[in-house]
């Protein structure tokens, strides 16, 4: 008998992610999830230092410009995960301007 599992919002196999780079004018698009982050895939959530965030959500972590800490968790399948990945790598771009 097979029993009832809920469904998962995404799959850990296509999660990205930005994190913060050495020179924080820019960010760094990595495959996978950054090192300290844990991910609930049936939530859909993202955990960095005791902080919760949906993921592909328009909240950026607030765990500071960090080198390796996450900015932004994503689903690449999900275009609008993706359209937010791009406005949070514009708003580090823009963020001093």
């Amino acid at each position: 008998m097979r029993k009832n599992r809920p469904k998962p919002k995404c799959m850990r196999k296509n999660l990205i992610s930005l994190v913060w780079p050495v020179n924080t004018c820019y960010s760094n698009l990595i495959v996978g999830i950054p090192k300290g982050v844990t991910v609930d895939t049936v939530a859909g959530t993202w955990t960095f230092q005791g902080q919760t965030y949906k993921i592909g959500d328009p909240e950026r972590c607030h765990c500071g410009d960090i080198t390796g800490n996450p900015i932004g968790v994503y689903d690449r399948t999900k275009i609008k995960h993706l359209n937010q990945m791009k406005e949070d790598a514009e708003w580090v771009r823009t963020r001093f301007s």
